[in-house]
C-alpha cells in the first residue's frame, strides 16, 4: 500500500544529509516549508535562534514537523513514497492509451435525389424568388399597409413597391453610405442612379417607417413581431439539403 503522507521538513533534511558522496551532484537546492497553523491564543512567534541569523540548524520544532518540498534546478521533489496519483475518492487514476492507425478518413456517401425540372434555365431573379416568394411579399405588403392605416396614412404599398424596396436594401448592403438619403443626393460621389431611378426617396422612407410583419398583439411571444415571417422562412428551408438546413433546429 502506497504511503501518500508528504515528507516533513526534518525528514527531508535528514535525507539530504545522508546522501553519499557518490550520489551528491552539488546542485543548488531550495527547501520550501509550509507555514505552521496559527494558534489564536498565542501572542508571540519566537524561533529557537536569533531572528537575523536563521539557518537550518536552529529551526523550531513546529517548523520541522511541517510538510516541505525540495526544488532541485527546476524540479520539485515532494515524496518518494507516492506510487500513483489518486483523486479524492481514493481510486487510482488510469491514463488512457490510444492505438493510432494510419488510414484515410472514411467517406460517407450522400444519395442525392434526381433534380426535377430544368433548373439551368432559371434567371438569377427566379432563383432569388425561391426563397423570397410571393407569400413572403404578400405578408410584408399586407401587414405594412395595416400599420400605415392605423397611423391614419394611406395603405397603398403594392407588391412591386415592396420588391423594389427589398432590392434597394440589397444594393445598399454592398454600396454603403453613412446615411441612406445620400443615395438620392445630386452629389456625383454619393448618388446611386440605380436606386434613385427605381424609387423616390420619400416613397422609400414611407415604406421604411411602416414596414411590419405582425400586429404585435401576443405579448407572451418574444418573436411576435417576426413570427409569421420566421414561419414562412422555415417552410422554405425544407427545400434545402438536410446538412445545410440551419433553420430546422431553431424553431
Amino acid at each position: 500500500m502506497a504511503n501518500d503522507r508528504p515528507l516533513a521538513a526534518h525528514e527531508i533534511l535528514d535525507a539530504l544529509e545522508n546522501v553519499s558522496d557518490n550520489e551528491e551532484d552539488y546542485r543548488e537546492r531550495l527547501i520550501c516549508i509550509l507555514p505552521p497553523p496559527v494558534d489564536p491564543d498565542c501572542l508571540t512567534d519566537e524561533d529557537s535562534g536569533e531572528e537575523d541569523n536563521v539557518t537550518l540548524n536552529n529551526l523550531p520544532r513546529n517548523i520541522l514537523l511541517q510538510p516541505a518540498e525540495v526544488l532541485i534546478q527546476g524540479q520539485i521533489m515532494v515524496s518518494d513514497t507516492e506510487e500513483e496519483p489518486s483523486d479524492s475518492t481514493g481510486r487510482t487514476k488510469r491514463r488512457r492509451t490510444y492505438a493510432w492507425r494510419k488510414l484515410d478518413l472514411a467517406k460517407n456517401p450522400v444519395n442525392w435525389p434526381d433534380v426535377q425540372g430544368a433548373c439551368q434555365d432559371k434567371r438569377p431573379i427566379e432563383w432569388f424568388e425561391n426563397f423570397l416568394d410571393e407569400d413572403v411579399i404578400s405578408l410584408l405588403v399586407s401587414e405594412s399597409n395595416k400599420y400605415a392605416v392605423k397611423k391614419n396614412l394611406p395603405g397603398d404599398i403594392t407588391t412591386e413597391d415592396m420588391k423594389c424596396f427589398i432590392g434597394i436594401l440589397l444594393v445598399s448592403g454592398y454600396s454603403w453610405l453613412p446615411r441612406r438619403r445620400m443615395y438620392w443626393e445630386n452629389s456625383p460621389d454619393t448618388k446611386n442612379e440605380l436606386i434613385s431611378s427605381a424609387m423616390t426617396r420619400d416613397r422609400f422612407d414611407f415604406i421604411f417607417r411602416h414596414l411590419h410583419v405582425n400586429n404585435n398583439l401576443d405579448l407572451q411571444d418574444k418573436y411576435t413581431k417576426v413570427r409569421p415571417l420566421v414561419t414562412l422562412i422555415i417552410g422554405l428551408s425544407a427545400y434545402c439539403p438536410p446538412y445545410i438546413n440551419y433553420f430546422q433546429h431553431c424553431y
